[in-house]
């Protein structure tokens, strides 16, 4: 008596998998959210140093984002 397994295609893995969204496709989302409403937050800032820390934030996210988007294979 022998079994067989049945290995998938290697194709119809990564395919099917690059068209979920992952967690980290929505956290990705949120830090860029973040970061356009920190930068329009600061325009509506009358202290400079609440703009500065609004734009220090902004600048923080999308930095976030492209580190996860350059460290991922």
């Amino acid at each position: 008596m022998t079994t067989q397994t049945e290995i998938p295609d290697r194709s119809e893995t990564v395919e099917s998998s690059s068209r979920k969204t992952t967690a980290l496709d929505w956290a990705v989302f949120g830090c860029l959210a973040a970061g356009g409403v920190g930068i329009v937050k600061a325009f509506e800032m009358e202290s400079p140093s609440g703009v500065l820390l609004c734009l220090l934030g902004s600048v923080a996210a999308f930095g976030m984002v492209f580190y996860v988007h350059l460290r991922k294979p």
